[in-house]
């Protein structure tokens, strides 16, 4: 059996196998282009999902940039913030940084910090109305 190669440079290539290794090696081609299609088939570029064959679009997407003002605007809250919850008690920046930013639960950091999950969780009801005054 002959099997005939395409390099990537268009230059051709036959071998001669024996018949047993010519089918095992049509058989694993057959299986990588089914894998192939198989992981490409789903996956379409917006090109494609815009336009068809005759140019017409079928689908226009929102412009979705980023407004540059509100990125600025949110970036210099968040750094306000972070400064309201530094200057905190440390008791009370701690509870902030594990409870929000670490996803720890109140029981962990009444655990950690020696305190009851009751005080922490009182504490994290107090917290917002130290932040607003900071922020004021």
């Amino acid at each position: 059996m002959r099997i005939s190669y395409e390099f990537i440079t268009g230059e051709k290539f036959e071998i001669e196998v024996d018949d047993n290794i010519g089918e095992v090696i049509i058989e694993m081609e057959k299986m990588q282009s089914r894998r192939n299609r198989a992981e490409t088939r789903r996956h379409n570029s917006l090109e494609f999902m815009q336009e068809n064959r005759d140019g017409y679009c079928p689908m226009q997407f929102a412009d979705n940039r980023a407004d540059v003002e509100q990125i600025i605007i949110h970036s210099d809250e968040k750094e306000r913030l972070h400064r309201a919850i530094q200057k905190l008690n440390s008791k009370d920046s701690i509870i902030v940084q594990k409870y929000y930013f670490e996803d720890m639960t109140m029981v962990e950091i009444g655990k950690e910090l020696g305190i009851t999950a009751m005080a922490v969780s009182k504490r994290l009801k107090k917290i917002p109305d130290k932040i607003k005054k900071l922020l004021d």
